[in-house]
Formats: structure tokens, sequence, C-alpha cells
């Protein structure tokens, strides 16, 4: 159940996070680069306090982890200051069954015992389709092709990331140990992602960046976001390692338009969001959360 728990918070900051671009509309590298390097300068004094992580191959992963997050957080900051959070939260519903093949497809031994059981397989399918479908109708923005391709590498992103997040949960057997190298070494990558990338793009000199990056009105959004995003990984950190399958958690996740709907501009959230749909997908969420947490031997 604590999987669930802190699933539920994931996708409440993911709210916070999806929306704040919406108004300001400041450049989505700049914003990748707060996130990334505020919250690795924030934890990094923490980091000597736990053991060395020696394995190469763990090292790799959280630099896998850090470009994808560089990928997703641009993406989705750029789209909700062009597209709006409506049209950005509807595209991610795709990341759902994008997710959870990936991680069959990475566990093909845990997989096979699942899909022997009949079943629960197949009414596993059916809700998690069931809880996409909802989704998409429950949020009413309408979607543009050029919006559609645009937030397709978020999607991907996210999907990986997730896959990634898993694993990285998974890497010790100290939960703390996994958090503090996800929050430094993988925000740091992402970091220096953006940061490339706000270069190429903009094309400023180190002077002219600096004062891009360091403007009035970014720091108050950049302390922000680094705040609420490290609430948001620790919480995401613990909901991968604790579910079977990190697809799960990401349909958590997508709670997210419900905790807009109650914390948000009332007017707003009701022009963009299908109260029926929402509560239709309520029930396909309750379904998968009973099938997983239940007795049905749902391993992966």
């Amino acid at each position: 159940m604590l999987w669930i728990i802190n699933g539920l918070i994931y996708g409440f900051f993911t709210a916070l996070y999806t929306l704040v671009n919406e108004k300001h509309k400041f450049n989505g590298y700049v914003l990748g680069i707060w996130r990334g390097l505020g919250i690795s300068c924030l934890f990094l004094p923490l980091l000597f306090l736990v053991p060395l992580q020696t394995d190469w191959r763990n090292w790799m992963l959280l630099i896998l982890q850090g470009i994808l997050i560089g990928i997703y957080d641009s993406h989705l900051f750029f789209a909700s200051a062009k597209y709006g959070a409506g049209v950005t939260s509807r595209i991610m519903a795709l990341s759902v069954l994008i997710t959870t093949c990936i991680w069959w497809a990475l566990t093909p031994k845990l997989f096979i015992k699942l899909f022997d059981n009949g079943s629960v397989f197949i009414t596993l399918l059916l809700a998690l389709s069931g809880f996409s479908v909802c989704y998409w109708y429950m949020m009413k923005s309408k979607i543009t092709r050029k919006a559609f391709f645009y937030m397709l590498p978020a999607v991907l992103a996210l999907a990986g990331m997730s896959a990634a997040t898993k694993e990285i949960a998974m890497m010790g057997q100290d939960v703390w140990n996994n958090i503090l190298y996800y929050m430094v070494v993988a925000t740091l990558v992402s970091g220096i992602y953006n940061l490339i990338c706000f270069k190429v793009s903009s094309k400023l000199n180190a002077k002219q960046m600096a004062r891009a990056i360091f403007a009035p009105e970014i720091i108050h959004t950049g302390i922000y976001i680094v705040g609420f995003s490290a609430a948001l990984i620790a919480s995401k950190t613990m909901a991968m390692r604790l579910a079977p399958n990190p697809g799960y958690v990401v349909t958590l996740l997508l709670t997210s338009p419900f905790f807009v709907f109650v914390l948000g501009a009332k007017k707003k959230s009701e022009s963009m969001f299908s109260l029926k749909a929402g509560l239709a997908m309520v029930f396909f969420l309750v379904m998968i959360m009973v099938l997983v947490n239940g007795n049905f031997q749902v391993i992966d």
C-alpha cells in the first residue's frame, strides 16, 4: 500500500510541476537548468554521508536517467507554455501502457508467470486500457498534430525514466542512498543537458546566459520548482521501489488533473476537465490497485 500513497504524492507534486510554466511562459531550458542543478547542489553535501556507489552500471543508469529527465523537463515546460497544461497532461496518458510494456520486456521471467495467469493478466490489461481511455476523455483540451509530435519525445522519455527509476530505486538495500544519488547525479546530468541545449538554441555568451538564468522573475520560479521537485523525486523513487511495475505508478501520476481541479482556478479547471470521465477513471484506478495489492499474484 505504501507505493500507492507515494504514487499519489507524486501525482500531487506533478500537478504543480505541469502548471508552473503555463502562466509564466519562461524558457523551458532555463527552468530545466534550475530544476536539475538546483536540486543537485541542494543535496550534494548529503551525498558524502552515504557509501560511495562503486558499480559502473549504476553510474551509467544514473547518467541515462539524467538525459531522459533533461528531455522530459524541457519538453514539458515548453509544451505547458505553448499548448497549455491540459493538452500536455492529456498526451502524457500514453505513457501508462508504454511504461508497463517496457518493464515487462525488461523482466521476461516475471512477465511469463503473470501471462500464464490469463484471467488476471487480461483483467489487468483491460483496467490499464480503461484507465488510459477515461483519462484521454477526461482532459477535454483539443490536441493538435503539432502538439502530439512535440510531446512524443517526452512521453517516451517518461516511460524510460520510470523504468530507470525502478532500477535506481533497487540499486541497494538502503532507499536513502538511492534517493540521494538520484537527486545529485541524475539531476546534475539533466541540468547540464538543459544548459547545453540553452547555449546552442539561444547563442548567447556566458554573461548573457547568466543574466537570463538568474533574472529576478526566474529565481522565484526556480526556487519554487526545486522545492516541490525534491518531494516529487523522493515520492516517485519510493513508489517505484515498492510497486511491482513502474507502469502502475504512472497511473497514479496521472491523478494530477484532480489536484489541479481541487487546487487550481476553478473556471479554468472545469473547462478542461470532464468530471464524468474523471470518475470513470477513478473506478479503473481502484481496480488496478485492488488487482496489484490483492492476493492475485500480480508480481510484474
